[in-house]
């Protein structure tokens, strides 16, 4: 493949990230307005249910665009040790 064609190529890969990144932060958006209406409410069972959707929303976001998501970080760096264990990259 010349160089023209990989540059031409990865217009289009980058306007389709961009078209899911913008999608998802638009979901992510409103299933935080849903949540903010269920605390309102008082449902708070709906509330945590909604912002766990939103979570996975967020870490899909991150996958998309390589953009950190503050929320999705914190529980991994929490965790990675422990997640290495299992793979058994490091010893217990």
């Amino acid at each position: 493949m010349s160089d023209a064609t990989a540059a031409t190529d990865a217009v289009p890969d980058m306007d389709l990230r961009g078209r899911i990144f913008t999608d998802l932060d638009r979901l992510a958006f409103a299933l935080e307005m849903e949540a903010a209406e269920h605390l309102e409410r008082g449902r708070a069972g709906e509330y945590l249910r909604t912002q766990e959707r939103r979570l996975g929303v967020r870490l899909a976001q991150r996958l998309v665009s390589g953009v950190p998501a503050d929320e999705v970080n914190g529980r991994m760096d929490r965790w990675d040790p422990g997640y290495d264990q299992r793979l058994g990259l490091v010893r217990a």
